[in-house]
């Protein structure tokens, strides 16, 4: 029987379709993704946040927060991020009197799209010139000309387990309340920001198609809108683990900060990353295009490093038994083996959906609509608990948004029969890594049935028998390992990010490093999410 007090969190259910507002997409209820896609966009409408100041006596400051959490025993005293909190606290004192500027709605000339723009990327292929006077004229064409904002704010960055997440939710707790704000995580904001792109030029399509814009309706420039719709809501705009890696990505993002960033928008960021601004979108497709991005970060924000000696991923936790896997010798399809999974899931979907062991649970089956596609639940209890085998998750064509929806639609999922992965299924891997950083972002939990531990899932194509469930014996096993381990003993991810050689190893079937980077992160946050204190945590 679990010795666990049943969770309490509820999700937020104040939250309307996407279609409505950007803004208040990250968080919305079950009946608003079920009829999200019957829904229709409504005019922009552009409210000014209220403009009081607030009293410095009615909040805490970063430091007292630090301090509060440190006497309270959830977190440990590091002078490196004491260092940090200073910094926070010069922020926080600032942010007390601040008023954000007034919004101009944009008209119709400033939502024309800006093909000059467009012509100077797609040029730079098509010319005869050296790829260096192509990237000079083209950073010349795309020179960064922005005021200095009055309040900087924060670029946080470093290794993997350091605490960034920690400082920046400890800092966006301490915010000033007449400041709006949003916190979220980097890869679910892009999410929807493509989204609300798409939104908005299909709501100017039907408003305009037979209007003075004629037949270019569908290439209007909804930037513009997209900055006022985000400074509105979040004054003080949060992201979790900023990275760049898509060239679409890259270049709507250099558009939007461009806006959001500047004393007309008067948006101040704190982002923490893994990565120093300059690494960036590091070989990416015509990445000198986003250069004036990385100098606008450079020049609006304070840039700080967090070089913590103590890696908070490696601090021993009570572990909890959510994820379950048969002992050495039992195979994993024997009839022994099945009626424990059985036994792991219904004790598990028990204790996430709230009920008793001797109570029944309320299943059923859920289709959620997802870009006007329908992705279907085939076990549930709405809003608790969702579950999947592996090939239903994974084995599909999912995509991230798919996996976004799900996160923020359920607080808890089971994932049953997990097989042996190689190499040769490396996209349901990568679905896989996907779906899990949703549930993590989005601090949900997770309990699993699966052939092995995670860190001996991933295994050579040739030692897989049929089905995926069982291995070939080795003959010297452990030496092969160890030689194996040995060779990535220099491996980037082992050298600068703290990883095991091992991991490094197994990270090898990826040939993109930010690939190779998010499998390792992967292993880590399925290890910290199945420590005693994840599962018991209190959700809003």
């Amino acid at each position: 029987m679990l010795r666990l007090s049943l969770l309490s969190s509820t999700l937020k259910t104040n939250g309307i379709p996407l279609i409505r507002s950007f803004h208040h997409s990250i968080i919305y209820n079950q009946e608003a993704i079920i009829q999200q896609s019957q829904q229709q966009s409504q005019p922009i409408q552009i409210q000014a946040p209220s403009r009081t100041s607030a009293s410095p006596a009615n909040y805490k400051t970063p430091l007292e927060e630090y301090n509060h959490k440190i006497e309270q025993g959830k977190l440990r005293d590091d002078p490196y991020q004491r260092k940090i909190i200073s910094n926070l606290s010069i922020l926080h004192s600032k942010l007390l009197n601040y008023t954000p500027p007034e919004l101009t709605q944009p008209n119709i000339q400033d939502l024309k799209p800006r093909f000059f723009e467009i012509k100077s990327f797609f040029t730079s292929f098509l010319s005869s010139k050296d790829k260096s006077q192509q990237d000079r004229e083209l950073q010349e064409s795309l020179s960064l000309n922005v005021e200095e904002n009055e309040i900087k704010g924060i670029y946080l960055y470093g290794d993997v387990g350091c605490g960034k997440t920690m400082l920046m939710d400890l800092f966006y707790n301490t915010i000033p309340k007449h400041l709006p704000k949003k916190r979220i995580h980097f890869h679910q904001f892009m999410q929807h920001l493509h989204k609300r792109s798409h939104q908005l030029k299909q709501q100017y399509s039907n408003q305009n198609s037979t209007t003075t814009l004629g037949d270019v309706h569908n290439d209007i420039d909804v930037i513009p809108i997209l900055a006022n719709e985000i400074a509105n809501d979040s004054t003080i705009l949060c992201f979790d683990e900023f990275q760049v890696t898509d060239v679409a990505d890259a270049m709507l993002l250099r558009r939007l900060l461009m806006l959001l960033l500047n004393p007309q928008h008067g948006v101040i960021l704190f982002a923490t990353s893994n990565r120093a601004p300059d690494d960036l979108y590091l070989n990416g497709i015509q990445r000198v295009s986003f250069i004036p991005c990385i100098q606008l970060i450079k020049l609006q924000t304070r840039i700080i490093y967090l070089n913590s000696p103590i890696d908070y991923r490696k601090i021993p936790k009570p572990l909890s038994s959510n994820y379950y896997h048969p002992k050495p010798g039992v195979k994993y399809l024997s009839a022994v083996n099945q009626t424990n999974c059985k036994k792991h899931v219904e004790t598990w979907y028990n204790y996430f959906n709230n009920h008793e062991e001797d109570q029944p649970n309320d299943m059923t089956s859920l289709d959620l609509k997802v870009w006007g596609r329908t992705l279907t639940v085939p076990i549930c209890s709405p809003p608790n608990v969702a579950q999947f085998t592996f090939d239903e998750l994974c084995g599909n064509k999912l995509a991230a948004g798919d996996y976004l929806t799900l996160a923020q639609s359920f607080k808890s999922f089971i994932v049953t029969d997990i097989p042996y992965l190689s190499v040769n299924v490396r996209d349901e891997v990568r679905r896989f890594i996907t779906f899990l950083d949703a549930v993590y972002d989005n601090h949900g939990n997770l309990a699993v049935t699966s052939v092995a531990p995670f860190k001996d899932l991933f295994v050579e194509p040739e030692d897989l028998k049929e089905g995926n469930f069982q291995l070939y014996m080795k003959k010297s096993k452990d030496q092969s390992l160890t030689k194996g381990d040995d060779s990535f003993a220099n491996d980037e991810l082992v050298l600068k990010h703290g990883f095991d050689k091992s991991i490094a190893r197994k990270a090898s079937m990826f040939v993109n490093d930010e690939e190779k980077f998010a499998f390792a992160r992967a292993l880590s946050r399925l290890s910290q999410m199945s420590t005693t204190e994840w599962i018991e945590a209190e959700r809003d």
